[in-house]
């Protein structure tokens, strides 16, 4: 047993990590910010200490190992720190973890999180709770524990191409849900983002797995090449498209989804968000691979046929009927209250094609309502880069607050807040344009400020999102409590 420090243990994947290490049997404790953040409330209901402040004075337990989020890689605690004891980043551990156990990725753009929670419900339903894996990923299941550990034997892991993370790691077999530019931090363009997921396949074990979402444009279009780079992979394909492996088809007379095998083999599926659809179908394959991998089952590949089994067939419909109960992920799509008949939902997405995704979605759930979104812009790199995106994006919603820009540890701010240009442009193009669904956009300057602005721009009807990558998870609370003049809401 090792007594463990988590510098930045309120991050999600430093949570989820830190409660996995405490389940293994270490004393876990944890430095980070004063403000209050969604996973440390796991850590307090695990008993895990956390001290505030990022100074060593504050802590008073023996040290025998730091581990900390690469966002405070240059901090000088953290630096202070290495000249003392054993001191590893969260990805280098992640890394070392991979090595000890049969171990599998969730990489991709977007979609990461929802996959690997899908991935970890299925590989824990019912009679599977005595599949010895457990799993790291950046968030947790709405109303379930943050962290599933069932035996140290599989891990399965979000596999984050930012900075090129994913590099590191020894895996078995990989998913890839998508792959589109965001990171400008880092990556310059899309091409740079393409070469990493490119590194990150070359970097797979010999004859591992890759299932591969080609309903995304931009792994379809260098499908030819992943093949050609890597002809040991056993390489599975799903999605809408038609040349999919795994093909997802709605059936025009019950509007109900349903998978297609190459061999003209149906698997009615019982579940209706289109939002995530492409993850959770990713996430029963994915289940089923490792599943079979653990029994030493192989699977081939024959003229772009699958060849199945028995074996294969059962486990994969077993993973798609336990995948029709799946009560989603926090923060994702995740619906907080409904009051006087508005909708309080928050969600993660902070990039202009999940939050295309997300109107998609609240469209059909809610047809005819308003949206009204408060958005906070995650890394001001992100928010430049994709510019115009998001100005598009925004006028699809009917009313939106636009708060500061989230000061992300990656130190990234620019001179001008970004937000408050985005709100400015916007309002623009509302006078040029009477055919835009936007009615109003306006800017706030301080968080403090947010719930009393949100407040009296909400109607009766309206669909509110608290939208971004910032600590949004009590904003509906101190809207509604702004409504209702109820100090103790």
């Amino acid at each position: 047993m090792s007594n463990i420090l988590f510098v930045g243990i309120k991050g999600s994947g430093m949570s989820s990590l830190a409660l996995i290490l405490k389940q293994q049997g270490n004393l876990v404790f944890g430095i980070d910010k004063c403000e209050y953040f969604q996973p440390q409330e796991k850590l307090i209901q695990s008993n895990i200490k956390i001290f505030e402040g990022f100074s060593v004075a504050n802590i008073d337990i023996k040290i025998d190992r730091v581990i900390y989020s690469s966002a405070y890689e240059k901090h000088k605690l953290v630096i202070e720190l290495k000249e003392i004891y054993p001191t590893i980043s969260y990805n280098d551990y992640l890394a070392y973890l991979t090595k000890l156990s049969n171990s599998y990725g969730v990489s991709g753009t977007h979609g990461k999180t929802t996959t690997a929670a899908a991935t970890t419900y299925a590989l824990s339903y019912k009679n599977r709770k005595d599949f010895p894996f457990y799993s790291i990923y950046g968030s947790s299941l709405i109303d379930s524990p943050s962290f599933t550990y069932q035996g140290n034997e599989s891990l399965l892991i979000e596999a984050c191409e930012y900075r090129d993370h994913f590099l590191k790691y020894s895996l078995n077999g990989a998913i890839i849900t998508s792959i589109d530019f965001d990171h400008s931090d880092y990556f310059t363009d899309l091409n740079s983002v393409i070469k990493s997921f490119l590194d990150f396949i070359i970097n797979l074990k010999p004859a591992a797995f890759l299932i591969l979402n080609v309903d995304d444009r931009n792994i379809r279009a260098n499908l030819s090449t992943i093949k050609s780079l890597r002809d040991d992979l056993n390489i599975i394909t799903f999605g809408f498209n038609d040349n999919s492996q795994f093909r997802i088809e709605r059936d025009s007379y019950t509007n109900k989804y349903k998978i297609k095998l190459t061999r003209n083999e149906y698997f009615d599926f019982a579940y209706n968000d289109r939002a995530i659809l492409d993850d959770i179908v990713g996430a029963a394959i994915l289940s089923t691979c490792m599943l079979l991998d653990t029994k030493s089952v192989n699977l081939y590949l024959d003229n772009e046929d699958i060849i199945l089994d028995e074996i294969f067939t059962t486990l994969f419909r077993i993973s798609l009927k336990a995948l029709e109960t799946f009560p989603g992920v926090k923060g994702r799509l995740e619906l907080k209250a409904i009051n006087n008949n508005v909708v309080y939902i928050d969600d993660y997405a902070h990039h202009p094609k999940e939050i295309y995704s997300l109107i998609t979605e609240l469209k059909a759930r809610y047809p005819g309502r308003k949206l009204f979104a408060i958005f906070s812009a995650h890394t001001a790199s992100r928010t430049k880069a994709l510019y115009e995106d998001f100005l598009h994006v925004f006028l699809l919603f009917d009313k939106l607050v636009i708060t500061k820009t989230f000061a992300s540890a990656r130190m990234d701010e620019e001179p001008q807040d970004l937000a408050k240009r985005l709100v400015r442009d916007l309002n623009k193009k509302l006078l040029k344009s009477y055919k835009v669904r936007l009615g109003a956009a306006i800017y706030v300057d301080s968080d403090s400020e947010t719930p009393s602005v949100a407040a009296s721009m909400v109607e009766e009807g309206d669909i509110v999102i608290s939208l971004g990558a910032s600590n949004n998870d009590n904003l509906y609370r101190q809207i509604i409590k702004q409504i209702k003049g109820d100090k103790d809401l």
